[in-house]
């Protein structure tokens, strides 16, 4: 009976051991974007990766179902490809802004080598003629799979020396 106490003991530690191996840190592998309204323009900042990017618009799969609308050739340099996908996004991202369509103006791209999820940083930048702006719409191209994104409307206010800002969100 003892050594069956033990052997349970044991065998317990044994399976916890084995699965705080498993345990590891979580780091979002889904685009991110934040949109940001500012008065008079419009700038979504999107964290992706780049293999996985380049990947969707190489895929003959997603031409098929209709996902992009033209196939990235194989044999572009790096730069060719940056533009093809530049050309791809903007294409595909639509923004509305209190039911306008508005275009973008400018997309850049910046890469970092880090072996991080998102090595790419896309920047779209649009503006717009609203005085307020109730209404925002956006969606993003299916190569960019699924997007977790935030909505930003900052509040200026000035702020006297010593004095306390209050803000209702």
């Amino acid at each position: 009976m003892y050594f069956l106490k033990k052997l349970k003991w044991l065998m317990l530690a044994c399976i916890l051991t084995s699965m705080s191996a498993q345990v590891s840190a979580h780091v979002l592998k889904n685009t991110t974007a934040q949109v940001i309204l500012r008065d008079g323009q419009v700038e979504v900042k999107v964290l992706t990766n780049a293999e996985h990017l380049i990947s969707a618009l190489q895929s003959e799969q997603a031409w098929l179902m209709g996902d992009i609308d033209k196939l990235m050739p194989t044999n572009l340099s790096a730069e060719q490809q940056e533009e093809f996908a530049k050309n791809a996004l903007k294409q595909k991202t639509s923004l509305r802004v209190n039911q306008q369509v508005i275009v973008f103006e400018r997309v850049t791209f910046t890469t970092s080598n880090n072996n991080e999820a998102h090595d790419l940083e896309i920047v779209f930048q649009a503006k717009h003629t609203f005085t307020t702006v109730d209404e925002l719409a956006i969606s993003f191209p299916k190569s960019l799979g699924a997007v977790h994104a935030s909505f930003v409307k900052p509040q200026y206010k000035l702020q006297g020396a010593g004095d306390t800002a209050k803000i209702k969100f």
